[in-house]
Parts: C-alpha cells; sequence; structure tokens
C-alpha cells in the first residue's frame, strides 16, 4: 500500500536521484592544473580558461545508472500490490546502485586524477547520496519482506 513504511524510504531514494544532478561528487584542487567539479551529468572547471577540456558524453554511464535508479524506484513504488515484484526491483536496484558508487571510486576519479594530477576531494554532499539512497533500499525491502510475511500470517488465520 502506498501508506506503507517502505514508501517512504522508496520517496527518499528517488529524492536522492534526483538531487545527484544538483551535487558534485568530487572536486580536483590545484593551482598549477586547473579546478574542477565532477557532477552526474559532467566536469565543470571552476576556472576561466581550462586546462582540460572533457566532453559530455564523458559521464554519460553515470546519468544512466542514475536515471535508471530513479525509474526503478518510481516502478516499485507503484507496484504495490505485487511485493515479491517490488523485493526483486529493490534488489535489483540495489545493484544499480552498488555499480554507480564502484563507477564514481574506482573509474572516474582515477581516471580524472590521472588526467589532471589532482587528487580528488569527496568531502561533498553528493557523494553521500548514493550511500544514503543504499541504505534506504535495503531498509526498503526489509520492510516489503515484513509487510509479506504479515499478509500471509493473516491468510493463515482465515
Amino acid at each position: 500500500m502506498l501508506q506503507r513504511i517502505q514508501t517512504l524510504y522508496l520517496a527518499i531514494v528517488a529524492l536522492a536521484c534526483v538531487l545527484l544532478f544538483f551535487f558534485p561528487l568530487a572536486a580536483f584542487f590545484n593551482e598549477l592544473e586547473g579546478n574542477y567539479k565532477l557532477f552526474i551529468y559532467g566536469i565543470r572547471s571552476l576556472d576561466p580558461e581550462p586546462r582540460v577540456v572533457f566532453s559530455a558524453f564523458f559521464t554519460l554511464p553515470l546519468v544512466a545508472l542514475v536515471v535508471v535508479s530513479f525509474l526503478l524506484t518510481i516502478i516499485t513504488i507503484v507496484s504495490y500490490k505485487k511485493r515479491w515484484l517490488q523485493v526483486r526491483l529493490c534488489a535489483f536496484n540495489v545493484i544499480t546502485n552498488i555499480v554507480l558508487i564502484m563507477v564514481i571510486f574506482f573509474f572516474y576519479a582515477p581516471h580524472i586524477t590521472g588526467i589532471t594530477k589532482v587528487d580528488p576531494e569527496y568531502s561533498y554532499f553528493g557523494m553521500l547520496l548514493p550511500l544514503i539512497a543504499l541504505a534506504m533500499l535495503i531498509l526498503a525491502t526489509r520492510a516489503i519482506k515484513k509487510d509479506e510475511a504479515l499478509v500471509k500470517s493473516a491468510d493463515r488465520l482465515r
């Protein structure tokens, strides 16, 4: 049902996916090489004349993973009558968020570091958003399973 706690958890996941487009994931600061911020939709230079120019297609996999996660969350919220489908969609969404985190840490950050020769700084709210979404998805899965157990126990009493 839409008034269950898992809907609140899934709404927080959807909100985290939307907020990822507004907050930077990491920053790369160096006076010699330039200053850059990694966003989901691209890499912005904070300098008037950037030394390294990144293509807009460079972060397309990040955008795709966030959009897939958002769509899975909305589909999970809407399919409240099919609890086992919700559990499967949440599990797939957990995998999607784990892949998103791994891609950020193990591909984008080292790749940008290799180009700009600047170590990333992850002290931004944007880096916490995928972790918050992951935690909320795990809580939502547990709540959906608990809800299913409650329905099955009520069916046994009839």
